[in-house]
C-alpha cells in the first residue's frame, strides 16, 4: 500500500499540467489525502489537498476550455463542455470538503468553519447534495459560531438548516427534494438534531448575555470609583497629564506621517507579479473565499432563511424582554427536540435536552428584578430536574444522576438565598420559616446525595476523588455547613446541633483539600477554602459564647 501512494503521487507530478490531467490529477490528490488522514498522517493530506487547490487555481487562471472529465480517460464516455466544467469543480468542491475535515483535525477550526461554509454554498450552487445530510451539516456548522460567539452568523446557518430540511418534510408530491430513501423517521432525527442545535444557540446566548452583564455591572462600579477618586486630584496634576497626552498625540502624527511615506516607497515598488495577483484577487468571486478573514461576511445564498431567522434574536440581551425572546424561543425548541429524543429509548439525550430547559431559566432569571418570579423560574428548574433524576437508574446512569444531584443542590440553595433576601424586605411569619427550613433541609439533602453517588459500589468513599469531582465534592460540603448555618432553630439547642453540623462538614472539606494539594492546586478553590477555614475557626468560639449565654 505505501508503494503504490508513492507511486502515484510520483506519476500525477511528471507530466506538466493540461487539459487532458487536470481533472485525473485533482481526483488522485484527493483520494491520496483520505489515504493519508487514514493512516492519522494529517499534515501529508493537508499538503496535498493545498496542491489540489493550487492546480485548480492556477488552471482557472490559465483561461483554458474546461478540462476532459477523468472518466473521459478510462471509460468510452464523452461529455459537453458544460458538464465537463460541473464535474471539475464537483472535484474541487470534494476538495474544500476534504480540507475543511483536516484543518480540523489539526485544530485550525476557523478556517475548518470557513471551508465547511463555502462547501455547502458551492454544493446549493451546484444543486449536488443530499438536503439532509446538508441541512445537519450546516447546523453543526452553526455551533462554531456558537463557541466564537458570531451569533448573527450562528443563527444565519441555524435558519438555512430549517429552511432546507422544511422542503424535504413535505408530503412526497409537494416536496422540493422528492426521494423515497427519505423515510420519516430519518427526517424527525434530522429535524430533532437541528432543534438541538438552536437549543445550544440559545443556551450560550442567554449565557454570554448574562456574562455581559455582570461585567457591564463590575465596570459601572469601578467607573463610579475612579469618578470619586478622580474628584479629589489636584488640577495641578490634571494640566500635566493633558500637556502628556498632548505630546504624545504629537509624537504619534509624526510617526504617522513617517509610516506614510515608507508605505508610498514600498507601494511605488510593486512588481509586475504582486500588481497580478492582486488583480486576481479582485476578480475571485465568493465560492473562492476560503482564506477569508473575516467569517460574518460569508452567507449562504439561495435559501429562503428570514423566517428563521426572525424565531430568535442575534445579538446579546440587554434587557428582560429580549431574554425573555429567547428563552420562550427555546423553550419551543426543547418541546420539539424532546417528541423524537424521548426519555424511553433516549435517556442521556432526553437529559441534557431537559439540562439545557433548566439552563434557559436560570440565566433568564438574573434578568428579572422580582424576586418571587425568580424563585418561581428555579422551583421550575426543580422540578424539571427531580422528575428527570427520579426513574434513573444509578447503576447504569451513576454518572448523570451526580449531575443532576449536584445541580439540584445548587437551585435550591439558590432558592433560599432568594427567600432570605425576601425575608429582610418584609416581615415572615413563623410558618415561611418552616417553608425554608424546609428547602435549607432538601439542598442538604441533594449534596449529600451527591456525595453519596461518589462511593464505590462496596459503598466505600474513595480515599482519592477523580479529578472531575473533586471541585463539586468539595463545594458541597462548603454548602452544605453554609446551609446549617441559615436554619431557623426552634430554640438554643437545636442551633448548638445546627452549628456544631456545620463545622463538620467545613472540616470536611479542608481535611480533603489539606490531604491532597497537589490535586487541589489548579482547581480554583482558594476563596472556597479561605472561607472554610475562617469558619472552621470561628465556629467553635460562637458555640461557647452561646453556652455560656445560655448558662
Amino acid at each position: 500500500a505505501v508503494v503504490s501512494t508513492q507511486s502515484t503521487g510520483d506519476v500525477i507530478g511528471l507530466e506538466p499540467v493540461n487539459k487532458y490531467n487536470i481533472s485525473l490529477r485533482l481526483h488522485a490528490h484527493n483520494v491520496l489525502a483520505t489515504v493519508w488522514s487514514g493512516r492519522n498522517d494529517h499534515d501529508k493530506a493537508y499538503q496535498l489537498l493545498e496542491k489540489g487547490k493550487e492546480l485548480h487555481a492556477g488552471y482557472l487562471h490559465s483561461k483554458e476550455p474546461p478540462p476532459r472529465a477523468y472518466d473521459e480517460i478510462f471509460m468510452d464516455e464523452k461529455f459537453s463542455s458544460e458538464e465537463r466544467n460541473v464535474l471539475f469543480e464537483k472535484l474541487y468542491t470534494n476538495t474544500l470538503f476534504y480540507l475543511a475535515q483536516v484543518y480540523g483535525v489539526r485544530g485550525d477550526n476557523k478556517q475548518a468553519a470557513a471551508h465547511c461554509h463555502i462547501t455547502l454554498q458551492r454544493q446549493l450552487e451546484a444543486d449536488e447534495f443530499d438536503p439532509l445530510d446538508w441541512s445537519l451539516n450546516c447546523a453543526t456548522l452553526s455551533q462554531y459560531y456558537v463557541t466564537m460567539n458570531n451569533y448573527v452568523s450562528a443563527r444565519h446557518t441555524l435558519a438555512c438548516a430549517s429552511s432546507v430540511l422544511s422542503n424535504v418534510q413535505e408530503s412526497s408530491e409537494n416536496s422540493q427534494y422528492s426521494d423515497e430513501s427519505y423515510d420519516n423517521e430519518k427526517i424527525l432525527k434530522t429535524r430533532a438534531d437541528i432543534e438541538r442545535c438552536w437549543i445550544k444557540f440559545c443556551v450560550n446566548l442567554l449565557k454570554d448575555s448574562v456574562a455581559d452583564l455582570e461585567a457591564s455591572d463590575l465596570s459601572d462600579k469601578v467607573s463610579k470609583i475612579t469618578e470619586m477618586k478622580n474628584t479629589f486630584e489636584d488640577e495641578e496634576d490634571k494640566a500635566e497629564e493633558l500637556e502628556e497626552k498632548k505630546e504624545e498625540e504629537e509624537e504619534k502624527k509624526e510617526d504617522e506621517k513617517i509610516e506614510d511615506l515608507e508605505a508610498g516607497e514600498k507601494t511605488s515598488e510593486k512588481t509586475a507579479e504582486e500588481e497580478e495577483e492582486e488583480e486576481l484577487k479582485k476578480r475571485k468571486t465568493f465560492s473562492d473565499l476560503v482564506d477569508i478573514e473575516d467569517l460574518e461576511l460569508l452567507r449562504i445564498t439561495n435559501v429562503e432563511s428570514g423566517q428563521y431567522e426572525e424565531l430568535v434574536p442575534g445579538e446579546l440581551c440587554k434587557t428582560y424582554e429580549d431574554a425573555r425572546k429567547v428563552f420562550k424561543a427555546g423553550s419551543k425548541f426543547v418541546e420539539n427536540a424532546v417528541k423524537h429524543y424521548t426519555f424511553d429509548g433516549y435517556v442521556t439525550d432526553y437529559a441534557e435536552i431537559k439540562q439545557d430547559l433548566s439552563s434557559l431559566y436560570k440565566n433568564l432569571a438574573v434578568f428579572d428584578t422580582d424576586e418571587s418570579r425568580k424563585c418561581k423560574m428555579h422551583k421550575r428548574r426543580v422540578d424539571t430536574l427531580t422528575e428527570l433524576v427520579s426513574p434513573l437508574n444509578i447503576q447504569h446512569f451513576r454518572q448523570l444522576c451526580r449531575q443532576l444531584r449536584f445541580e439540584l443542590g445548587e437551585v435550591k440553595n439558590t432558592m433560599v438565598s432568594l427567600k432570605y433576601s425576601i425575608a429582610a424586605e418584609m416581615p415572615v411569619d413563623q410558618q415561611n420559616w418552616k417553608k425554608i427550613n424546609n428547602l435549607c433541609f432538601g439542598a442538604i439533602q441533594e449534596f449529600e446525595n451527591f456525595c453519596d453517588l461518589l462511593r464505590d459500589p462496596n459503598d466505600k468513599f474513595p480515599e482519592t476523588l477523580s479529578n472531575e469531582t473533586v471541585r463539586p465534592y468539595v463545594v458541597s460540603q462548603i454548602y452544605i455547613a453554609r446551609l446549617y448555618g441559615k436554619f431557623r432553630p426552634a430554640d438554643t439547642a437545636q442551633k448548638l446541633v445546627f452549628l456544631a453540623k456545620a463545622e463538620t462538614h467545613f472540616k470536611k472539606a479542608l481535611e480533603y483539600y489539606d490531604g491532597h494539594l497537589n490535586q487541589c492546586r489548579n482547581m480554583d478553590l482558594k476563596e472556597e477554602i479561605d472561607v472554610a477555614r475562617e469558619m472552621a475557626h470561628f465556629l467553635p468560639r460562637k458555640m461557647e459564647r452561646i453556652r455560656q449565654m445560655g448558662n
